[in-house]
């Protein structure tokens, strides 16, 4: 898995399946490129039909400066990988960088996307964290069943650090369960975290507590079954770029407000 919030599809039939997406704001003249991605919101999805997130807003702002169309399947992970692997797709993402990787993935330079794992807690919570998850030992946690929060919030959990966990399955309901009160606080991913709270009207009933408690880079990732080096520093110029001129900001603004 990419990351360690990754989603476990449910049934053959999903796993069988493949979601065609295609950005239509590139030129009609632009090169086509193919990259795979696995759904999961905000940093990709379909929505009603069309493709949104914010990796895939950036990665094709990105792409469209040098004048590249690109097209993304949805798929899981595993075959997304072996996909990209054997030059059936030009890129990847979001993708972490492991030293196994690095053998069939040209990695881009500049980080797609900051993958930062926090605490999240209600508003009038009494609940501080200055570093330490084994001071909250005596805190109800809750997490979505089979998904990962990142080495060291899995690990606590593993060795029972964190004791009381509460188990929900998916991350609509768990941000429900947080802001009814049902548990004390809520890892995950900050961008997975506002996203849903956004969509529950929850805003402004939960605080984000600091530091964080891991951030770890994704990245998107080019093939190398063929010579991408020009493909991913294209990429590495159009984000810098973006970074630049704010438009990446604005990007991730966009999906967490």
């Amino acid at each position: 898995m990419q990351t360690p919030f990754s989603v476990r599809l449910l049934s053959s039939s999903i796993l069988g399946s493949i979601l065609l997406l295609t950005a239509v704001t590139a030129p009609a003249s632009a090169d086509q490129l193919r990259m795979v991605a696995l759904s999961f919101p905000p940093l990709i999805y379909d929505d009603g039909g069309k493709p949104a997130g914010i990796a895939y807003d950036i990665v094709t702002e990105a792409m469209k400066a040098a004048g590249h169309a690109v097209t993304v399947e949805i798929m899981p992970w595993a075959r997304a990988l072996d996909t990209v692997r054997d030059g059936g797709a030009d890129a990847v993402f979001t993708a972490y960088k492991t030293p196994e990787r690095e053998q069939f993935l040209n990695y881009s330079t500049q980080v797609l996307v900051p993958q930062v794992v926090s605490l999240f807690v209600a508003k009038d919570s009494p609940v501080s964290f200055d570093g330490d998850l084994s001071k909250l030992a005596d805190r109800k946690f809750g997490v979505v069943n089979q998904i990962s929060y990142g080495s060291i919030v899995d690990d606590a959990i593993k060795t029972g650090v964190l004791p009381a966990v509460e188990k929900s399955n998916d991350s609509d309901s768990n941000v429900k369960k947080l802001v009814s009160g049902r548990f004390d606080v809520m890892p995950s991913n900050r961008y997975v975290a506002q996203y849903f709270l956004k969509q529950a009207g929850a805003l402004d009933k939960v605080k984000e507590l600091t530091p964080a408690v891991q951030d770890i880079p994704s990245y998107i990732a080019f093939t190398k079954a063929r010579d991408t080096a020009k493909l991913r520093d294209e990429f590495d110029a159009g984000v810098a770029a973006m970074k630049a001129s704010g438009v990446y900001q604005q990007i991730l603004d966009k999906y967490a407000r």
